[in-house]
């Protein structure tokens, strides 16, 4: 049987599916257990194909949450824009749609995963990749107003996605944390964080009416 031969737009549909197959699988729990065979078949390809693609699922899963990085973004813009949305109100509604990650449809990898695909990993592309997160946070602190050096862009990953990361880990994988108190907590983590990017937002204001005088 003559192999078959994909147009450039074939392939690009297949690498999007590709992509949004192994999203779904981390907002499932399910990417421990998707391995490349798995993938493979629910994409409808062949594995030695796959690899005309990725190199390893680990590559593929972080491809994955780079792809979703420009719609996040975007999303972020889209609540700033938002008239009926003051600042805080904006950034919370961001906040809130990250750290209920899985029924948002944003991938946020377990405790378990981050430590699966990083064993995996050469040092060259998680230093990649480690840029490309902490630019992502330092632009989405631009698009809420704040100057970079007003808040570090890596603390704020920090936070935002230990966050995301608690909370997703409860109970399973924390189980001597409270499931009740779950919700709670994430509240309160918000309302700290935004405490402090309002100090920072209103420090830079601050000086920057202070220039003007």
């Amino acid at each position: 049987m003559a192999r078959k031969t994909y147009s450039k737009q074939e392939r690009e549909q297949i690498r999007d599916t590709l992509l949004n197959t192994v999203i779904q699988c981390i907002l499932d729990r399910g990417l421990i257990h998707s391995s490349i065979d798995v993938l493979c078949k629910k994409v409808g390809i062949s594995k030695t194909f796959f690899y005309t693609f990725f190199s390893s699922k680990e590559e593929l899963v972080l491809e994955a949450l780079r792809y979703q990085q420009p719609k996040l973004l975007q999303y972020a813009k889209q609540l700033m824009k938002d008239p009926a949305l003051s600042w805080r109100e904006g950034v919370r509604t961001f906040l809130e749609t990250c750290a209920y990650s899985e029924k948002n449809g944003v991938a946020v990898l377990s405790v378990e995963e981050e430590q699966e695909v990083y064993r995996c990993l050469s040092r060259e592309n998680f230093q990649t990749f480690r840029e490309d997160q902490t630019k992502l946070f330092r632009d989405l602190l631009v698009v809420f107003g704040l100057p970079v050096d007003s808040i570090d862009p890596q603390l704020f990953g920090n936070l935002s996605l230990a966050m995301m990361m608690v909370y997703k880990a409860i109970p399973d994988t924390m189980p001597f944390l409270f499931p009740d108190a779950a919700e709670d907590m994430v509240a309160f983590q918000i309302n700290a964080l935004l405490d402090e990017m309002q100090r920072a937002k209103e420090k830079t204001n601050r000086a920057k009416e202070y220039e003007r005088k």
